[in-house]
């Protein structure tokens, strides 16, 4: 099979590799590095917290936290988020053929649902020229079938191109997903502290302008804490969803290919 190479790689980035991209897999808690970004970021956002700019600091922990969960690599993640929202297409330039050979199957074979949610193939004659994308995914697929191998081993290929993109999705997804649930934990701690401040300071005499500043930190770390638990919540929702996405465009197209090879049709690459 064809290797691919940098330099061939085609769809939404061409002008960027995979690893401008793709959150390493071996940052999974990101080591020393991550431990001390997030010590850095926490301790410039406790002084943002002293002096009452909740929310720069309640931002600032957030990133502390996504630094910790990534490393190095927390930039990568946030231009992958970026992406995702306004991009229809995948963040890998794998996933991207994936789409592409799928795109031009789903026309030649009338790939279609029935109202039961069945994949449903029209009629294909045996030995039908099957026309694809010029892609490396084709190419190794065209491989597979000149060398006379059977389905199973173009569904390997098929394979080889999906994942690396669903752990790229799966990755981003966990450490947002880990974000955005000790957020509102977070903002509850600041909430306790504004609270038991305004406890402390009840006398005998007590004004509202006494309490109003203990009482606006308890409301502004719950408001800030659910907003940030939110905002990263969202951003972890739309990689699910490509994510799903990326798993039913892997599902029609192996159920595609095995329509060609159980057919004997040829494949072949469109110039």
């Amino acid at each position: 099979m064809n290797k691919p190479n940098e330099d061939n790689t085609s769809g939404f980035f061409e002008a960027m590799n995979r690893s401008a991209l793709a959150v390493s897999q071996k940052a999974a808690g990101a080591g020393v590095l991550g431990l001390l970004g997030f010590l850095a970021l926490f301790a410039v956002g406790a002084v943002f917290f002293i002096t009452e700019n909740f929310f720069i600091a309640l931002l600032l922990v957030s990133l502390a936290l996504l630094v910790y969960a990534t490393g190095a690599d927390i930039a990568k993640l946030l231009l992958s988020s970026f992406t995702v929202f306004f991009s229809s297409k995948h963040l890998t330039p794998k996933a991207v053929q994936v789409q592409e050979a799928l795109a031009a199957l789903e026309d030649t074979l009338a790939l279609r649902r029935d109202r039961d949610g069945e994949l449903k193939v029209g009629p294909l004659e045996k030995g039908t020229v099957v026309k694809l994308p010029d892609n490396l995914l084709v190419r190794d697929l065209l491989a597979v079938q000149q060398k006379g191998k059977d389905y199973e081993y173009a569904e390997y290929v098929a394979y080889s191109y999906y994942v690396e993109c669903h752990e790229l999705y799966d990755h981003s997804t966990a450490h947002l997903d880990f974000v955005s649930g000790a957020m509102p934990l977070l903002g509850l701690m600041g909430t306790v502290l504004g609270l038991i401040s305004m406890f402390d300071s009840l006398g005998s005499v007590v004004t509202v302008e006494q309490l109003s500043p203990q009482l606006a930190l308890a409301l502004k770390c719950t408001l800030y804490g659910a907003l940030f638990s939110s905002l990263y919540k969202i951003s972890a929702t739309r990689f699910e969803q490509r994510l799903k996405g990326l798993g039913y465009d892997f599902d029609t197209l192996c159920r595609a290919l095995k329509v060609i090879f159980d057919n004997k049709a040829v494949i072949e690459v469109q110039k």
